[in-house]
């Protein structure tokens, strides 16, 4: 079974971002490039601030020559799984699917991939710096736009071997792998495809609020204890913050996850 344990995010100042996640949310920095990007982890999760290269380069298969994203834009740029083998889950990925060895230059991915409909992902069997510790706040919940929800969740049911949590009735369809959510939704959050945003779960509202405080950040207040709040990172990445989680597997009993991968 593949799990969720990474996403990369393009930022004009990975330094600041590193030090909002870092003191805000009690994360910790793993790996510090020599390109100025960062990867801070909650103990189980993996967030790679990938610093924008103001030069350009050639594109070789997935990636930049001088080892950089080929998508130089601004905002989340791709995901992760942690599997046992890398070449097992290539195989079961299917052989039609681009895929290009990720730059080996200390970071932990081993393998980048593109799904049937473009979208990025790396796997790796070594892990992504994490501990596998669960502890909170950490991130639960990754969120991504697709045009057919239940088609793409089946290629990652499927293909990758994430479990299926459900559907809503708005098509939303939700995959995990026991800690971390994953969801599929018809419409954008956000004005771009793709991933929209990550959702970080907290144990407590007022010490996540007078640390942001202390940051110059004031959090606004939840109307209850189970209502997430939404705010955006000082890149504006959309970030939702929850105390409860965002397990759909209690919530979706009786809904099923269909379509087929393509």
């Amino acid at each position: 079974m593949a799990k969720i344990r990474h996403v990369a995010v393009m930022v004009h100042d990975a330094k600041r971002l590193r030090d909002f996640y870092v003191d805000g949310f009690g994360f910790e920095e793993c790996y510090h490039s020599h390109t100025d990007s960062y990867m801070v982890t909650d103990g189980l999760f993996n967030l790679a601030l990938l610093k924008i290269r103001g030069t350009e380069s050639p594109l070789a298969v997935t990636h930049r020559a001088d080892g950089g994203e080929a998508d130089q834009r601004p905002g989340i740029n791709h995901f992760g799984f942690v599997v046992d083998n890398v070449e097992e889950a290539l195989a079961r990925a299917g052989d039609e699917l681009v895929r290009g060895q990720t730059p080996q230059d200390g970071r932990p991915a081993e393998m980048r991939v593109h799904d049937p409909w473009g979208n990025k992902f790396d796997l790796s069997a070594r892990g992504f710096l994490g501990r596998e510790e669960k502890r909170l706040p950490a991130i639960r919940r990754v969120i991504h736009q697709a045009a057919q929800p239940a088609v793409t969740a089946a290629f990652y049911r499927d293909r990758i071997g994430l479990d299926a949590e459900g559907t809503a009735p708005d098509g939303t369809a939700y995959l995990g792998d026991g800690h971390i959510h994953l969801e599929f939704r018809p419409q954008p959050l956000l004005a771009k495809t793709g991933i929209q945003a990550i959702g970080i779960q907290v144990d407590d509202w007022a010490a996540l609020a007078e640390r942001f405080k202390a940051m110059g950040y004031p959090l606004p207040a939840p109307s209850r204890p189970d209502v997430e709040i939404e705010l955006r990172d000082p890149e504006g990445n959309l970030v939702f913050v929850s105390q409860v989680g965002w397990d759909h597997r209690t919530a979706a009993a009786g809904h099923s996850l269909t379509g087929a991968a393509t």
